[in-house]
Formats: structure tokens, C-alpha cells, sequence
């Protein structure tokens, strides 16, 4: 982890704070995934897999083939990340990889 931007982080709370109910994922907007991005670096336990759940919501609604590519890629490499404890870690990976094998194969 290398230097924390306080104010990216900050900004992030008040958006997700301010964003929506908690558990309505299907709404998640790209700025709430965005948000997930800088507080996995600042808490990883917490925020990896609430990241790896955006974008792969992401993926889904995408149309084009190298945005799913790099979200999926992306979302592969943050459900690695994901400490061992944390539960649905091997659920998200599986989810992730699936949906790069889907990206890789249209």
C-alpha cells in the first residue's frame, strides 16, 4: 500500500454513505465501484469483495468487450486479494473468473 489520500477516502465514505440502501446491489453506479477502489486500499478486509461484487455488476451490463475484459480482469485480480477468512472469498473468485472466461470467449 503506498501513500493514503485522505481526501479520496474521505470522499468515498460520503458518497457510498450517501449513495443508497444497504444490500441494493442492482442499482450500483459506476462511482460507487470507483468509491470500493480506494477504500480496498485502505481497508481490504471491508472493501475487496463489495469491489469485486461492483465490478462484476459492472461487467454484466456492459455491451463492450474490452470494458468486460479489463472489469473482469480486475475483479479477478481483487478476489485474489481478499484475506482467506473473509467469507465468499472462493464464491467471488469463482464468479470473477467465470465471468473472464466469458469476456475472453465473445
Amino acid at each position: 500500500m503506498g501513500k493514503i489520500d485522505h481526501d479520496a477516502v474521505l470522499r468515498a465514505r460520503v458518497l457510498l454513505l450517501g449513495s443508497r440502501q444497504l444490500g441494493a446491489w442492482d442499482d450500483i453506479s459506476w462511482e460507487e465501484v470507483l468509491a470500493y477502489r480506494v477504500l480496498a486500499e485502505v481497508s481490504p478486509k471491508a472493501y475487496l469483495p463489495k469491489l469485486v461484487d461492483g465490478l462484476l455488476l459492472t461487467v454484466s451490463r456492459s455491451q463492450d468487450r474490452q470494458v468486460w475484459l479489463t472489469l473482469a480482469t480486475e475483479a479477478v485480480a481483487a478476489a485474489r486479494r481478499i484475506p482467506d477468512d473473509v467469507t465468499g472469498r472462493e464464491e467471488r473468485l469463482r464468479r470473477a473468473l467465470n465471468a473472464l472466461r466469458a469476456a475472453t470467449a465473445r
